[in-house]
């Protein structure tokens, strides 16, 4: 009678390691995809957030008379400015030509918007 060699059934502690290795290496790349997918969600809201609020700002300054416009101010966690410079005036001294300027930053100071518009408006009479 022949008798058979006994195989082993089962892994090599260095093929569960490698095993151990690749899946490690998996699971960080796809916890740093998610959590670079949040981060980018974040920024992305609080610069909507921002574009709505200065769109917002701009439409008020815009509407307001000559020489109010300039304010600053808080939404939430985002900090505005808006600043109202004279550009030019007609000769009669009727109308000018103003720059309303906005700036939103974040509660980090990082800047989300930073825009400017002209518009005509009448110059008050002293």
């Amino acid at each position: 009678m022949r008798v058979k060699p006994i195989r082993d059934a089962g892994f090599t502690l260095v093929e569960v390691l490698v095993a151990l290795v690749v899946s490690s290496l998996l699971l960080a790349i796809i916890f740093d995809g998610s959590a670079t997918g949040r981060r980018r969600a974040k920024t992305s809201q609080e610069t909507r957030r921002a574009l709505l609020l200065a769109d917002d700002l701009l439409a008020r300054a815009a509407a307001e008379p000559m020489g109010t416009a300039s304010a600053q101010g808080t939404s939430g966690k985002l900090k505005w400015s808006v600043d109202e410079m004279v550009v030019s005036r007609d000769p009669r001294n009727l109308t000018a030509l103003v720059e309303v300027r906005t700036a939103i930053v974040d509660d980090e100071g990082h800047r989300l918007f930073g825009g400017a518009l002209r518009r005509l408006k009448t110059v008050p009479q002293q």
